[in-house]
């Protein structure tokens, strides 16, 4: 559908009928769930209807809706940039969920071992694993509707701005607001995973916040890796895997099953250590066989799912960087398919030489002139697609101003006066 030409009411709609890709997603995870694993189903509801039976969950909802607001909005340069789109809330958003999500998860089971309602849970018949996906759809639906509160909140936010006063007219890019969401999602759906990791560790749910905050953060930090990496090309790789640098696609607009498989990663390796803490009942304290190491012992079966875990990782992360490496699905969503490249450039791109690859340079005034706005920003999200293949290398300077050294250089050497 396109929201050019429509009224608010019908470009609501669009946004609320691309949004069924998520019910979609969730409902084929709970349906299969409801006819098989009917203990997960309970725990889903106790813990979902335990959430939103406190006041205080209320209120990380309402906090996490009103700093979702501030971050897109706040900041002056949201109308600076003079778009209507969620380009400032795309560099906060991280941010913000190192907080919101330890607050979801703190209480997932470091809760329950308070209260002395673990020993009442594990004894109902039911799988581990039926404690640890309940608990985890639990936490996902919590997220998913405080996300959704934050989409429409935004949303009307961003219509109100790109409205034409004259004719009521919106004019909002509906793909690249649900794609920007969907990859919000599938951050807060990792995090959640490891914030779960936090809660089995301990009983305190203070502790479990530290904990969730900690495990996350070099997720976020990775972005920021060249602080601390001396090399650059350590730097790049440490960045590479990084929430920032695999959320860029969705920020264009674009469904990539590499960027998914990422997340998807993150969240497996998450519910595994899951699966391992609540199972340790079953092992630690025996009196299995035990290993000399060289810091002491420790149980047979802890070194056996150590090892497991260990596998799992690596097998993970290299099925990541094979669909990195392949990415064969790449669907995108905005309006004029502006993030994609056409099919003329893609066969242009398949037919070059390995041993002769392309390196792109470009030159970008940090500011330009109104009319240009749009195109500056379709510019750049045209030549990050470029950079998503394998034999092109993309260096873009777009914080060019006068006087600067990059400016000179561009000058000198490639002809490219700054215009100003």
């Amino acid at each position: 559908m396109e929201t050019t030409g429509t009224n608010l009411f019908l470009a609501l709609f669009d946004l609320l009928f691309r949004d069924l890709l998520i019910v979609v997603v969730l409902a084929a995870i709970i349906v299969p769930l409801y006819f098989t694993r009917t203990a997960a189903i309970a725990v889903v509801r106790r813990n979902f209807k335990g959430y939103f039976s406190n006041p205080t969950g209320y209120v990380f909802l309402c906090v996490f809706v009103l700093l979702t607001s501030f971050a897109a909005f706040w900041p002056h340069q949201f109308f600076n940039a003079n778009l209507a789109n969620l380009n400032q809330l795309n560099q906060f958003l991280p941010l913000i969920m190192l907080i919101y999500i330890p607050a979801i998860t703190m209480s997932i089971w470091s809760e329950e071992r308070r209260e002395k309602t673990d020993e009442l849970l594990l004894t109902l018949p039911a799988h581990d694993f039926d404690i640890v996906i309940g608990k985890f759809l639990a936490a996902a639906l919590i997220f998913t509707v405080s996300l959704l509160f934050s989409q429409i909140s935004n949303f009307l936010v961003l219509a109100s701005l790109a409205r034409t006063p004259a004719t009521y007219i919106v004019d909002l890019d509906i793909g690249l607001l649900t794609t920007n969401y969907f990859g919000y999602w599938l951050i807060g759906l990792s995090m959640l995973s490891l914030g779960m990791v936090a809660s089995f560790l301990t009983r305190n749910a203070t502790i479990a916040f530290v904990f969730g905050l900690a495990f996350n953060i070099p997720l976020v930090a990775a972005a920021s890796a060249d602080v601390i990496a001396q090399s650059s090309q350590i730097a790049q790789v440490i960045s590479r895997w990084g929430i920032y640098s695999q959320f860029e696609d969705f920020q264009r607009g674009i469904l990539s099953l590499s960027s998914t498989m990422y997340f998807c990663m993150i969240i497996s390796i998450g519910l595994y250590l899951c699966m391992v803490l609540i199972g340790k009942r079953h092992w630690s304290g025996s009196s299995h066989t035990r290993v000399r190491i060289w810091f002491g012992f420790i149980p047979i079966t802890f070194t056996h799912y150590l090892i497991r875990t260990a596998a799992l990782i690596v097998a993970m992360l290299s099925l990541t960087i094979v669909f990195d490496q392949r990415d064969l699905v790449r669907f995108d969503t905005t309006r004029g398919k502006v993030s994609s490249l056409s099919d003329d450039s893609r066969k242009l791109i398949a037919d070059l030489d390995p041993e002769h690859p392309v390196y792109i340079e470009a030159f970008i005034s940090s500011e330009v002139t109104k009319e240009y706005i749009k195109t500056r920003y379709d510019l750049i999200s045209m030549l990050k697609e470029f950079d998503t293949h394998e034999d092109i290398h993309l260096t873009i300077l777009d914080t060019l101003e006068p006087f600067n050294e990059a400016v000179a250089t561009a000058e000198e050497n490639h002809g490219i006066p700054l215009l100003t």
